[in-house]
């Protein structure tokens, strides 16, 4: 499993410096003194006052859940395995972009000559495993706004995000654009009082990439203020297919990357996927 990184907390220590001024008094006898008598000796100056405590630093803004939606409205609809993935890489956003212009330039290499190229990257496992879906890698190295505040809300916010995608997913099922075809079963389950929904791929070794425009699947959309991401689809894909619900691209092999644990992410979808990247298990 792949953890999100850690955010730093700093700690700010403050000292705080009192100066008392203190004065020698003679006794007994008088001392000559170098002022002229009609002056006299200025009193110390009083001790200045500490400054007040700093005060903690507001918390970091967190997204509301309609906020939550519309950030995960063009990726709630993928297979589970895919989904975690690309939940994981956007927590690494400067990874995904080297990844995709790495994947651009290497664009000749295929098979077990490209895993083993990407294997020997610094990246993170699920950055390196984006690589075997190109289309989507690009997609999120392309929308680097997005996908920048995608990772903040999976760090901060992690279990909010699950449940808005799991909201967005009974959307889609009651709008009957959330259905079982050759690339993808979906199944219903019953946890803890509500239903979660998942979604593999029909055959392990394919990964089928679904796209839709977020008004068609999920039906009006309720929250005027926070439309839901979109930016269209390929030039490949037929426009009726998408005014239609889902459609799906060319499926990508798995099998040089190895089988993905997809059971691992259709369990815990409704928390933080616990899921080997494809090729990486």
């Amino acid at each position: 499993m792949i953890l999100p990184r850690s955010v730093k907390v700093a700690s700010l220590i403050l000292w705080f410096f009192v100066l008392t001024p203190s004065a020698v008094m003679a006794q007994n006898q008088q001392a000559p003194s170098a002022v002229p008598p009609s002056q006299s000796t200025p009193a110390a100056s009083p001790a200045q006052p500490a400054p007040p405590p700093a005060q903690p630093a507001p918390a970091e803004k967190l997204l509301k859940p309609e906020e939550l939606e519309a950030l995960v409205a063009p990726i709630a609809l993928y297979p589970d395995n895919l989904l975690s993935l690309v939940l994981m890489a956007s927590t690494y956003p400067v990874e995904v972009v080297q990844a995709d212009r790495w994947a651009t330039e290497n664009k000749k290499l295929k098979g077990e000559r490209l895993k083993a190229a990407v294997d020997r990257q610094s990246w993170d496992d699920s950055v390196k495993s984006l690589v075997a879906t190109p289309d989507v890698l690009a997609m999120i190295s392309s929308q680097l706004d997005w996908t920048v505040k995608l990772g903040e809300a999976v760090l901060a916010q992690q279990s909010e995000v699950m449940d808005a995608i799991q909201r967005l997913r009974a959307k889609a099922d009651a709008n009957n654009k959330l259905t079982s075809t050759k690339e993808q079963k979906v199944t219903k389950t019953q946890e803890g009082g509500r239903t979660l929904i998942a979604i593999e791929p029909t055959d392990p070794n394919m990964l089928y990439v679904p796209y839709y425009d977020p008004a068609v699947v999920y039906g009006t959309w309720p929250y005027a203020d926070y439309p839901p991401y979109y930016w269209g689809y390929p030039g490949y894909i037929a426009g009726g297919l998408i005014a239609a619900g889902l459609a799906f691209g060319a499926g990508w092999a798995l099998s040089n990357w190895g089988a993905a644990d997809i059971g691992g992410a259709a369990e815990s979808i409704g928390a933080m996927p616990a899921l080997s990247p494809i090729g990486h298990g």
